[in-house]
């Protein structure tokens, strides 16, 4: 599977396909799942059954909640959720004892640096939704403040 595959993934069920280099097909034979059941499931056309869903979490090795959401449609991938499956993969490399964990307890720290920063963006965005002259001033003089603290910063590492 292409980067670029797994870039556009739509759904976390597809997500998790692809970074795990699998095919829909192959998924289907070794689960007993018809290529169309799967691809229903991962394009949210019809909700994923219980007793499939055991089968898909126990396959990935991942929690249910992963997956599905409240009406067990695959859950869609947003950047905190792509965050928290590439998070747990990578600690599952580590349990797995592979020889060099410095790697992948860095790249740990990165996703978690990136999530917070995610969570972040998110809160800005639900507040720019507002539409709210004083809201709007106010986040104004925030940037600017921000962007001056920036330039601050750059003049002092010269």
């Amino acid at each position: 599977m292409s980067a670029q595959n797994i870039l556009n993934a739509k759904t976390t069920l597809e997500y998790l396909v692809l970074v795990n280099k699998q095919s829909y097909s192959g998924i289907g034979r070794e689960l007993n799942i018809t290529p169309q059941q799967f691809s229903d499931w991962i394009k949210k056309r019809r909700p994923i059954p219980q007793e499939r869903l055991k089968t898909l979490s126990d396959y990935f090795d991942i929690d249910e909640s992963y997956l599905v959401d409240e009406n067990h449609f695959t859950k869609n991938l947003d950047p905190i959720n792509k965050i928290d499956i590439q998070m747990l993969l990578t600690k599952k490399r580590v349990n797995e004892g592979v020889d060099e964990t410095e790697p992948y307890l860095e790249q740990i720290q990165r996703l978690q640096k990136e999530r917070e920063k995610q969570i972040r963006i998110g809160r800005l965005a639900s507040i720019l939704h507002h539409d709210d002259k004083e809201i709007d001033r106010r986040i104004d003089l925030f940037l600017a403040e921000m962007e001056q603290l920036i330039r601050e910063k750059e003049m002092t590492k010269k």
